[in-house]
Formats: C-alpha cells, structure tokens, sequence
C-alpha cells in the first residue's frame, strides 16, 4: 500500500526530506513508514523522529482526512492512501 508523508518544521533539517510517497505493508504501522522513510532518506529521519522505539518527546503524527485529523502513536495502523503529518509537539 502507499502512503503519503509530510513532515513540517524543523523536522525538514532534521530528516532532510519534507513530502514522500512511501509502500509498505497492508498491515503496516506508523513505525513500519519512519522505516521506509529511513531507508529512501537515510537514518537521520529515524533519529529525527523517533526515540528508539517511541515518537520523540516533541514530535507528534496524525493522520489527515477531508474532514479531520487523528494523532497516531508508532504502532497505529495505517490504511492504503493515507497521508500522514509528522510535526513538533507545540
């Protein structure tokens, strides 16, 4: 499945990308997407986003729909076509 990712901020200088389009498993998790991010960017973006396993202390994901926002944890699933929003924690 694919999945759309935005990051915002100083979360850019950090990973060093801002918008991807990443594929992942049907079964896949916010972590499984830091990982692919990770692989196409390289592994500041893990360490930019994540504090071994967790989201760092600053750092918060949601998912963006028409109508709303959803803040996910790293283990929140994902669905097919889903953009994702990594941003400070303000």
């Amino acid at each position: 499945m694919n999945v759309t990712v935005k990051l915002t901020g100083t979360l850019v200088a950090r990973t060093g990308t801002h918008e991807a389009r990443v594929a992942v498993p049907d079964d896949a998790t916010v972590a499984d997407v830091v990982d692919e991010l990770a692989e196409q960017h390289g592994p500041q973006v893990r360490a930019g986003v994540l504090d071994g396993q967790r989201l760092r202390s600053d750092t918060v994901v949601v998912r963006e729909t028409f109508d709303s926002t959803e803040t996910l944890s790293t283990y929140s699933s994902l669905e097919s076509g889903d953009t994702v929003r990594f941003q400070l924690n303000v």
